[in-house]
């Protein structure tokens, strides 16, 4: 398989042999107009690489994302499970509108009647609802 994410100039491996090199994927990441040139038979392998590719792109492409919000969240705050008045105050809200949502994401059900908040799940759910 090519290697797709080289090192050095930019241009993934072996696309200075593009000509020698007929459709290989990196000659045609080169230069796409030489998709014409590719023999037929060669076109179902070179879909498959294709679509591999977009797999590994994709994988790459969650995880920086991912990077990039958890480098903009808040400092993760040590974990501290708060009453029904302490979350309300942190929300702005009244501890009844607080309590008929039970499927917020920080609500943490102790037992049977017995719900806590996650301080960190609030600070996260915050921040998520504050950006642009």
């Amino acid at each position: 398989m090519h290697d797709l994410f080289p090192s050095g100039n930019g241009r993934p491996r072996g696309a200075g042999s593009a000509s020698r090199a007929g459709g290989t994927l990196s000659a045609l990441l080169v230069d796409p107009s030489a998709v014409a040139s590719v023999p037929v038979q060669q076109l179902p392998a070179l879909l498959t690489e294709v679509a591999s590719a977009q797999s590994r792109l994709a994988a790459v492409e969650g995880a920086l994302a991912a990077r990039l919000l958890a480098g903009d969240a808040p400092r993760a705050e040590p974990e501290r499970l708060l009453a029904a008045d302490e979350a309300a105050e942190r929300l702005g809200v009244t501890k009844d509108w607080l309590r008929r949502r039970r499927s917020l994401p920080f609500v943490v059900k102790l037992s049977e009647g017995v719900v806590r908040y996650s301080a960190a799940g609030i600070t996260r759910y915050i921040a998520a609802r504050c950006r642009p």
